[in-house]
């Protein structure tokens, strides 16, 4: 990393004109390494939930992967994919029983307002925009009838409709034909790509259908000619006499629509290089725009009664803490390999100067500025197009997210500690420093500088090739640290000293701090996840036993739990 080391100077880190990325990038280096450390984690991707970078992911093959639905068939065409089961059981409902508070007598075993408390009384076309199962489906929808093969639901978040190409009766798996009962039930299908996936992963919640900024990225940037039209949220999607009376392809604020121009993006102008698009809600799921293709099914199993849409939101039939205990158990990263993402290659808009603004709530969000944006979208598909690396022989391919870790675990509790005032008075705050600075002093030589250099560098590999947006990023965040932490060992008063650490915190954000300490083993660490959760519990996430105990109207919602009256997000420019 000679060029790179060059190009930073100690604690103000800024790039000369060799450098590969561009000076907002290190003005912004905090975001980005955000984005490192969070990606693909449930946790710090649920409270910077505006994502402004995408990275290209590989899904393995043979992984598991599922999705919800009222038939017993396999499905193709364009869908959705949960890496969670209990993600994908929420949408595992029959095509008899209406969705989850749109009506229709209770299920066996539910509470007669259980839907109620939910979705209280609304226009019901309103009622799908916070929906976590997308269902846009009308009366029409909910006769007591078999679709025929032409025009099956494929209700996985959308509702979406397409024909299927695989005859009726060879897509029905391990169920009879004249189950009547099996009518009466969802279906949970096991799904196994035939190949490794390669998909763009959009991070932040990007798959919260919310206006605070989570679907930016692809609305503002990725569609940006062709963005999901206004009002599609409003109102159920038009049918069309042409087609028999068929409804086009609606879902909560044009999700459907969104992910038939995200696939026909990755088809035309990425030239098919994207097999799909990965996001995340209340769990990782995947757009993936051609099921025949690339999945084989491992096993469709029939529902119960508790898993036929019932709400996230309660404890009752919908299992709502169980669903949310599935989620909390990914806070900490996806597990298991099932998501490669590639570090040395990615974009975000952090690093492209004038493509961010952060709105009254301090939130990021992308500017809708079409001179920037199509400069980003080039730089976007040039990573796409470029062949991938072959990392088992590049050596030098570096873990970034690794190395993110080892800095946040070493000085978050540090940081939280002498930020707290706790140490009491200045020489207390001074010896806690001069332990953190021994490994790096030389006592019969004292030199500040290279103190704070060696520092700085202890976690970060010296590749000559490493000088792209995680490299820069991430050396300097460790050099900022660093370099403040010295300077305010050599404060002359406490209220100084604590000030700068105070500081260095504030422009840091790690979601580490947020996270709670000593929740019970019954109990689950809540932040808002859409479409759950209100404003104190973004700002201080608590431990709870019953998903009945959260507040709402953090996203806008009328979501369960006590009412709060906390204002809706104001629309960004």
């Amino acid at each position: 990393m000679r060029n790179l080391w060059a190009s930073l100077t100690v604690g103000l880190a800024s790039t000369d004109a060799s450098a590969k990325e561009p000076k907002h990038a290190i003005q912004n280096s905090n975001h980005i390494f955000n984005a490192i450390h969070s990606s693909m984690r449930q946790w710090g991707s649920s409270l910077n939930h505006n994502g402004m970078s995408l990275f290209l992911a590989t899904v393995p093959k043979g992984v598991e992967l599922y999705h919800g639905t009222s038939e017993p068939f396999r499905i193709n065409g364009t869908e959705w994919l949960a890496f969670e089961p209990e993600h994908a059981l929420v949408f595992a409902r029959s095509h008899r029983r209406p969705p989850p508070g749109r009506g229709g007598p209770p299920g066996p075993g539910s509470h007669p307002h259980d839907d109620d408390a939910w979705h209280p009384s609304e226009r019901s076309d309103e009622r799908s925009r916070y929906m976590p199962w997308h269902d846009d489906a009308d009366d029409d929808d909910l006769e007591f009838r078999r679709p025929h093969h032409e025009d099956r639901p494929l209700t996985h978040t959308a509702g979406q409709r397409e024909r299927a190409r695989v005859p009726h009766q060879q897509q029905r798996l391990f169920i009879e034909e004249s189950d009547p009962e099996a009518e009466s039930y969802g279906y949970l299908h096991t799904y196994q790509p035939k190949r490794d996936l390669r998909l763009l992963y959009i991070d932040g919640q990007s798959a919260a259908k919310s206006d605070k900024g989570t679907l930016d990225m692809q609305d503002i940037v990725l569609l940006h000619d062709n963005p999901p039209p206004k009002g599609a949220d409003d109102h159920p999607p038009l049918r069309e006499p042409s087609k028999g009376g068929r409804r086009r392809p609606g879902g909560p604020m044009g999700e459907v629509y969104r992910a038939e121009k995200l696939c026909e993006l990755a088809q035309t102008e990425w030239e098919g290089q994207v097999d799909g698009f990965l996001r995340m809600e209340l769990g990782f799921e995947i757009i993936l725009c051609s099921f025949e293709q690339d999945l084989e099914v491992k096993r469709i199993t029939q529902a119960t009664s508790q898993d036929m849409g019932g709400p996230p939101g309660h404890d009752g039939p919908g299992n709502g803490l169980n669903y949310y205990q599935a989620v909390a158990s990914r806070f900490d990263g996806i597990g298991g390999h099932r998501v490669t993402l590639d570090y040395d290659n990615f974009v975000s808009l952090f690093a492209a100067e004038g493509a961010t603004f952060f709105d009254e709530n301090n939130l990021p969000r992308a500017r809708n500025d079409s001179s920037v944006i199509r400069s980003f979208l080039e730089a976007t598909k040039k990573m796409v197009l470029q062949p991938p690396a072959n990392k088992a022989v590049d050596w030098q391919a570096v873990d970034w997210q690794a190395v993110a870790d080892m800095i946040v675990t070493k000085y978050a509790d540090r940081i939280e500690y002498l930020a707290s005032s706790e140490a009491g008075h200045l020489q207390t705050f001074k010896a806690e420093l001069e332990q953190l600075f021994r490994p790096f002093t030389d006592y019969g030589n004292r030199n500040t500088t290279l103190e704070i250099h060696r520092c700085a560098t202890q976690y970060v590999p010296e590749l000559s090739s490493s000088s792209g947006l995680a490299a820069v990023s991430t050396l300097n965040v460790a050099t900022t640290i660093c370099s403040t932490l010295s300077h305010a060992a050599e404060a002359s008063t406490y209220k100084e000293a604590v000030g700068r650490v105070q500081s260095l915190k504030s422009w840091l954000a790690w979601p580490t701090w947020k996270r709670c300490r000593g929740c019970g083993y019954n109990e689950v660490c809540f932040v808002p996840i859409w479409p759950m959760g209100g404003e104190k519990e973004h700002e201080h996430p608590r431990c709870v036993s019953n998903m009945s105990e959260v507040s709402r109207g953090y996203w806008g919602d009328r979501g369960p739990g006590p009412h709060n009256k906390s204002k809706p997000p104001k629309k960004h420019e």
